[in-house]
Parts: C-alpha cells; sequence; structure tokens
C-alpha cells in the first residue's frame, strides 16, 4: 500500500516509470511463447495503454504505437469466450483512435466495446464504452445518436459508487444538448448540468464541478440569461483560480466578460472590460493567439459600447469603478490581482500603472477613494517589502503631480486609512517607509498617534 505521507512523485520520476513499464512489457512478450495467446493479449493491451500514458515523446507516435499494440491484442482475444478482455480493448483501441482524429474507426470500436461489455455484469465499463461513443459521435456532429449514446450512459452508470462518472456523462450530455441553437435543447441542457451539480460536490470533485459550471454558464449565454450565467462563470472560477488552472481561468474570465457585454449596461461593461483584460493577463500571444485574439477583440467591443454610451475613460477608471461596487472582501479580491500583476511588472512600467490606478482611485468620491484606499493599503501590507513599497512610492509621486487642494485631499485620505485601518506594527511600518521617501503627514494630523 502506498504511504498517502510520501512525496508525490516528480515528472522524471513518472517517465522513467512509464518507460520501464514499457521496457518489462516488451521484454516479457519476447520470453512467452507466442502459442499462449491470452496471455501475449493481456500484454499487448497493457502495453497499448502503457504507450497511451507514455508523458514523453512525440504523442502521435505514442498514440501510432498504442494503436498497433492494441489492434494485435483484439485479433489474440476471441470476442466469444473472452469478451470482456476484447470489449475493454476495444474501448482503449477507440481511445487512441479519437485522438488521433480517426473518428469514424473509434466510433466503431466503441460500438464493438458497448455490445461485449454487459451492463449487468460490468456497468462501469459498459457506461464508459457509451459515453465514449458519445464523445467520438460528437466529434462527428452526429448529435442525435450522440445524446443517446450518453442517456445510456448515464443508466449504467446509476449504480452506487459511480459518481464521478455520471458526472461526466451529464457535462457530457449538456453539451450536446447545447449544441443545438433551439432554446429548447438548451435549456434541456441547462436542466442536466442544474442535475449533475447536485450530485458534485465541490470538495471532492473541484474540477468536474467547476467544468459543469463553466459550461452552464455558456448555455445561460445561448439563451440571453446574462445574470445566470455571469453566476455560473463566477462559481467555476472558485475553483479555476489564476494559479492552479490559468487557461481555463482566461477562458471563464473571457467568458464572464461576454455574459457581462450581452448585460448591456453602463456598469455591467465596465465589469465586461475588467473581465477581458483579466483574461489576457492570463493568455500568451504566442502560444494561444486565437484565445488572445478573441479576448482582445471582445475588449475593445466592450469598450467602444462604453464610448457610444458616454462613458469614455482608460481601462484603469473602468476598473475603479468596477472595484467602487464591492466591499469587504469582494472589493480585496478585486485589487489583489491587479495590485499583485501591477507590483510585479519592471520599472518604468510598474510606477507607470500604480500612479494610473492612484490617479483614478483619487478621482472618486471622497468616500469612496477612502474606502479604495483603505483596501488598497491592506493589500500592499501582504506583499514582499520591494513590491509594498513601490506602491507607496507610486502614491507618493501621484500626489506631487496634484494641485495644492487635491494634494491635501489626496494626503488625508492616505493618513486617514494609515491612521484607521491598520494596526500599530503596521501603522509604524507604513510611516516609517513614507518617511524614508522624505514624505510627511499633513500637519493637522500629526497629535494623533
Amino acid at each position: 500500500m502506498t504511504d498517502p505521507r510520501a512525496p508525490a512523485a516528480t515528472a522524471e520520476e513518472q517517465e522513467d516509470a512509464a518507460k520501464a513499464t514499457i521496457t518489462r512489457l516488451e521484454e516479457q512478450l519476447r520470453k512467452i511463447p507466442k502459442v499462449r495467446r491470452f496471455e501475449h493479449g493481456v500484454l499487448r493491451y497493457q502495453l497499448g495503454l502503457a504507450y497511451q500514458e507514455l508523458p514523453v515523446g512525440e504523442r502521435s507516435i505514442n498514440l501510432s504505437r498504442a494503436v498497433a499494440s492494441l489492434e494485435k491484442a483484439a485479433a489474440l482475444f476471441d470476442p466469444r469466450t473472452q469478451g470482456t478482455e476484447h470489449g475493454r480493448t476495444q474501448n482503449a483501441l477507440g481511445a487512441a483512435l479519437r485522438e488521433l482524429g480517426q473518428r469514424e474507426e473509434a466510433v466503431a470500436a466503441f460500438r464493438r466495446a458497448v455490445e461485449l461489455l454487459p451492463a449487468t455484469a460490468t456497468p462501469g465499463e459498459h457506461g464508459a464504452a457509451l459515453n465514449n461513443l458519445g464523445l467520438a459521435l460528437s466529434d462527428l456532429n452526429r448529435r442525435e445518436e450522440a445524446i443517446d449514446a450518453f442517456e445510456e450512459a448515464l443508466a449504467a452508470f446509476s449504480a452506487p459508487g459511480l459518481v464521478r462518472q455520471r458526472l461526466a456523462a451529464l457535462h457530457n450530455l449538456g453539451q450536446a444538448l447545447a449544441a443545438d441553437d433551439e432554446p429548447a435543447a438548451v435549456a434541456r441542457a441547462v436542466e442536466r448540468f442544474r442535475e449533475a451539480l447536485d450530485l458534485a460536490d465541490p470538495d471532492e470533485h473541484p474540477y468536474q464541478w467547476a467544468l459543469i459550471n463553466h459550461s452552464m454558464g455558456v448555455a445561460f449565454t445561448a439563451i440571453s440569461e446574462p445574470a445566470h450565467a455571469a453566476e455560473s462563470f463566477t462559481q467555476a472560477l472558485r475553483v479555476f483560480t489564476r494559479n492552479r488552472f490559468p487557461f481555463q481561468h482566461a477562458l471563464a474570465k473571457n467568458n464572464l466578460g461576454l455574459a457581462h457585454a450581452q448585460a448591456g449596461d453602463v456598469a455591467s461593461l465596465r465589469r465586461a472590460v475588467v473581465a477581458f483584460e483579466d483574461a489576457l493577463q492570463v493568455l500568451d500571444v504566442r502560444t494561444q493567439r486565437e484565445q488572445w485574439e478573441q479576448a482582445y477583440n471582445n475588449l475593445q467591443l466592450a469598450e467602444r459600447a462604453l464610448e457610444e454610451r458616454g462613458e469614455a475613460g482608460s481601462r484603469t477608471q473602468h476598473f475603479v469603478r468596477v472595484a467602487a461596487e464591492e466591499s469587504g472582501a469582494a472589493l480585496v479580491a478585486v485589487l489583489r490581482d491587479r495590485l499583485a500583476d501591477y507590483t510585479t511588472l519592471p520599472e518604468p512600467r510598474r510606477t507607470q500603472v500604480l500612479a494610473e490606478l492612484d490617479v483614478a482611485v483619487l478621482g472618486l468620491p471622497d468616500d469612496e477613494a477612502a474606502r479604495l484606499t483603505s483596501a488598497w493599503l491592506n493589500i500592499l501590507m501582504e506583499l514582499p517589502h520591494e513590491q509594498f513599497a513601490a506602491g507607496l512610492r507610486a502614491r507618493i509621486e501621484v500626489h506631487g503631480l496634484l494641485d495644492a487642494q487635491a494634494e491635501a485631499r489626496a494626503r488625508r485620505i492616505l493618513d486617514h486609512a494609515v491612521q484607521n485601518e491598520l494596526l500599530a506594527p503596521q501603522r509604524i511600518r507604513v510611516r516609517d517607509t513614507l518617511y524614508e521617501m522624505g514624505y510627511e503627514r499633513p500637519s493637522d494630523d500629526h497629535s494623533d498617534t
């Protein structure tokens, strides 16, 4: 039994283990006489799976080797007397063929697997073959056949202990239904997604839970229910965080932007701008050009829509206005990622964007500017000292660009945040850092501690 306290294997260790498995299986095949057909079939099947799962090398070559080994295994298993083994081999063969783009051949393999893996004896494997068949049929745009396959898979996955498999089939069924442009079909897809979410535990099945929420958001957008769509994408982003799932995070942010843009009011369009910007911060134009261009085009359309409504402003101003609509933990969450991005940029870009943010914050009414400054200061306190100091330095530079009245107001807002939002050790750290930068407190507040 594996010790749960043992450290996870490194990528290099996993590669070495996979290669060792292939070497061992090939050596066994050479040693066992070919007349022992069943043993050869088992080894060929295992070798095919090993090539399918091999994490190194050219993927298409590995899959081609998997197909070759699995086809040999299928020829060695007699479907009349060794139906289960033959069916498992066909299911694995179909998966390799589908990934290679040989869709019709994959459908044929999955159909043979369904026939040979009876629902009564092997419900999980029977359902898996049906689910795979549905995916392959979806690839071929044979939507009705795919829906039938997913429905049958759900029936097979009704047994206890197959919750994860049932979730996958419900999600796939929902996507197949949502592929229809008819609102009634998309509404049926939403029902399936909701059924899946009733089963999914965000703690036990976090990735599936987030994926289902994301797909439901896409469906809601398709039937013009932007508020429900935005809520679904927001739920998905609880799991699809920038650090853990950057690509999924970017896709969800882009789709969240589309939902906000669909709502069409000024506040929603500003939120769309922020969401598209967040997506662009994660996407790499070199390796994810298509997705990057989509998000960038969406951003420009949202900005144009705001301009048409008389809401011309910079992206930073739109961001600050969105942040000002939040409070408490939600406000901190909105600001945290943006400040983390800004404070890690190289100079002089870092100071430039931090200053733009400060100018936009100080452009708000006093109470909103004070609230955002307090949140800004608390987030800066979480960052390494160099980033923390860069944030303070940018704010001081902005003060120096203001006229006397505006500067006095900005200094009062900052001093109030330091005095009232921080504990004594934090206040001392901020005041000492500001003092080292040549900044003095407003004269009318020097009596405060």
